[in-house]
């Protein structure tokens, strides 16, 4: 069975577990471990994700993060953005703390989307962390915007994962995080 099969099972039986109220912001944090290899396999297989989440009987809410750096850049006046285009090095030390503002103000939008009696039963999909790699940690985005959401966080995550310890990309120096892990191997 090819990876990506055995993640969305592995998915199935979690999203079917039933929602326990009241539970710590970290057991409403999922997070998917994939080898980035299977990044495309994964996206064109997230409408399977969806289908599993809204059979469970939750929502399903899908932000993707991939072009989000072009559309922050975007919002540069033309001076800052000629710097950043000319000198790239530069654009990592804007990128903290002001990248992670602008995704995470993104993200809050499509939270806000969804009514709010309907949020703790919706599971919001964040995919595209790729577009993340060389500007932020993506433990520092989840620190920023978890403590927000009422609902489910599914965290679609290229890399690895041992223990609590989680590496993005398998590049990174791995950070612990008591996220609800979901792997190929669960």
């Amino acid at each position: 069975m090819a990876r990506t099969d055995q993640l969305l099972n592995a998915y199935r039986k979690q999203v079917s577990m039933p929602l326990r109220p009241g539970l710590a912001l970290n057991q409403r944090v999922w997070f998917a471990v994939y080898p980035p290899e299977e990044e495309r396999r994964l996206a064109l297989r997230l409408p399977e994700f969806e289908m599993a989440t809204t059979e469970a009987g939750l929502e399903w809410v899908l932000i993707d993060l991939q072009r989000t750096l072009a559309d922050w850049i975007d919002t540069f006046d033309d001076d800052t953005k000629n710097t950043c285009l000319e000198t790239p090095e530069i654009l990592e030390d804007y990128a903290r703390p002001e990248y992670i503002k602008f995704l995470s103000f993104r993200i809050n939008q499509a939270v806000a989307n969804v009514p709010e009696d309907r949020r703790v039963k919706t599971v919001f999909a964040l995919r595209g962390l790729m577009e993340l790699f060389d500007f932020i940690h993506v433990s520092d985005l989840v620190a920023d915007i978890d403590a927000r959401l009422t609902g489910i966080l599914v965290v679609f995550f290229p890399g690895e994962r041992e223990d609590n310890t989680y590496r993005f990309l398998g590049a990174r120096t791995g950070w612990d995080y008591l996220a609800v892990p979901i792997s190929a191997e669960s």
